[in-house]
């Protein structure tokens, strides 16, 4: 029987499927009735359109709800191939191979109740890896970093595979909480997790314009603030992240661990986009890093090319 197969990189801020004719990347949200909480309205960036209905999110770093991850995984992949079944069609779902076998059960289950008719884990960081063009089969090692909204993963690999693999239950919205207590102690000034993280990724203009409610009275507010100022005020937060690549650093071989003075390090995920990150994380680390091109999309582009033997969009490291 003929087998079409699809890729699926099912993160907590987006998800992302691949098919040999393209890339589709839709929000990881479900919008259910506020009356009827079992009646999904919609799912993706419709749901997020969608005003007095319960926004809920499925991942949360894992998959949360199986129930209806595999609703949304059979609505999108539907939509894309413009099918009225998944007969036929199985998936590739990306999931961390360093994350509990209970995870790697959970994506197993959501594909199996979306119905498709066979299931299999690729291990997310190998394929972002490939994705971000680092060449693992170097016989020297190199270190690939996924930032995800509430995870992050971290990859030593060397000669095809992966010497070692690690992951932090924190991500990327880890900035956004903290900008939020910023504003709030500094400037008596209440965001939104939306503002804040709108916030984060404006660090590259000349001045970030902040929109927001005043602790005390309770009216609009908006503020004119330096980035260089916010960048500053986000260094503690940025040491967390240098932390846990240090101590991923320190459990690799010797060997491994000085391959990195040359090859350095790989930033990945939607985290990674953030102004100045890789820059901050250098100083911190004492190790060159450098933030993947398309780093969005690196997992499932590097699924899409190991999968389907699709050159895809090669992505070129960047500052």
């Amino acid at each position: 029987m003929f087998e079409f197969t699809v890729a699926a990189d099912v993160g907590s801020g987006h998800t992302r499927l691949a098919a040999r004719s393209g890339i589709r990347t839709e929000e990881t949200r479900a919008a259910l009735d506020p009356v009827n909480g079992n009646r999904v309205l919609a799912f993706g960036t419709k749901a997020g359109k969608l005003l007095n209905v319960n926004s809920v999110f499925p991942v949360r770093g894992g998959i949360s709800d199986v129930r209806l991850t595999a609703l949304m995984l059979r609505r999108f992949t539907l939509d894309m191939l413009k099918r009225r079944s998944l007969f036929g069609v199985s998936l590739r779902i990306a999931v961390p191979f360093s994350c509990s076998p209970l995870e790697h059960e959970a994506a197993l289950d959501a594909g199996r109740e979306a119905g498709f008719t066979a299931v299999r884990v690729f291990d997310s960081m190998i394929a972002g890896a490939h994705g971000a063009g680092v060449d693992i089969d170097d016989t020297r090692a190199s270190m690939t970093v996924d930032i995800g909204r509430e995870r992050m993963n971290m990859l030593i690999a060397a000669s095809g595979g992966a010497v070692l693999e690690r992951t932090a239950e924190f991500g990327s919205s880890v900035f956004d909480r903290h900008i939020q207590a910023y504003f709030a102690m500094e400037q008596n000034m209440l965001l939104s997790f939306r503002a804040a993280e709108s916030i984060k990724m404006s660090l590259d203009k000349p001045v970030v314009r902040v929109h927001g409610r005043d602790s005390l009275t309770g009216q609009p507010l908006m503020r004119a603030v330096s980035p260089h100022e916010l960048r500053e005020a986000l260094r503690p937060t940025a040491a967390l992240l240098a932390g846990e690549i240090v101590r991923t650093i320190e459990k690799a071989p010797p060997e491994a661990a000085a391959d990195l003075l040359d090859n350095g390090i790989t930033l990945i995920g939607g985290g990674a986009e953030q102004y100045g990150l890789s820059k901050t994380l250098e100083e911190m680390i004492g190790v060159s890093v450098r933030t993947a091109q398309n780093a969005e999309n690196a997992v499932i582009l590097g699924m899409q090319q190991t999968i389907f033997g699709s050159p895809g969009l090669r992505t070129a490291a960047r500052r």
